[in-house]
């Protein structure tokens, strides 16, 4: 099992799961092979016999269109990778990082009683709506197909990021 302070592929320093699912992680981690050293997000798939191959294919194809991607509203594809078994407790991974976007989620505030104003609404859709325009203005164009408030993310310094691309259609 992949734990706290783990490093994967001799940079990536796990720092804190920040979700998990069957078969997936998320971790907060440290990039220790820039200096100075970042904050990084890295996404994990386990690969076992209960998955279904068309996850790993979405899986794929996420890191592949997050490393055509270029905007400023949505975190940077940094590296794709796989874990042997003995680095990964016993499982194969693959691994996806990109750029860390220091902030909180929209559920996030909703659930810790965040009431936005009707001009904070209009400015995170409007964000949102240059997102989309991006992605669909691309050939071929890039569906994300899942905008809801968790893939949402206001900055801490103030704009609103576009997260998640793994339903992603192209």
């Amino acid at each position: 099992m992949l734990e706290a302070q783990q490093r994967l592929q001799g940079r990536y320093r796990l720092q804190e799961q920040l979700g998990q699912n069957p078969g997936r992680q998320t971790w907060l981690a440290q990039d220790v092979g820039v200096s100075p050293e970042e904050f990084v997000i890295v996404k994990l798939l386990a690969f076992n016999p209960q998955m279904q191959w068309d996850e790993f294919k979405l899986f794929e194809r996420e890191a592949q269109v997050l490393k055509q991607l270029n905007h400023p509203r949505i975190p940077q594809y940094r590296d794709y990778f796989s874990l042997d078994r003995e680095t990964g407790g016993g499982l194969y991974w693959f691994g996806l990082v990109q750029d860390y976007i220091p902030g909180a989620s929209v559920r996030q505030l909703l659930d810790r009683g965040k009431r936005f104003t009707q001009t904070e609404i209009k400015t995170i859709a409007q964000s949102v709506l240059e997102i989309l325009i991006y992605l669909h203005g691309l050939n071929p164009p890039v569906l994300h197909r899942d905008i809801k408030p968790s893939n949402l993310i206001l900055g801490e310094d103030g704009q609103v990021y576009l997260v998640d691309f793994g339903a992603v259609q192209d």
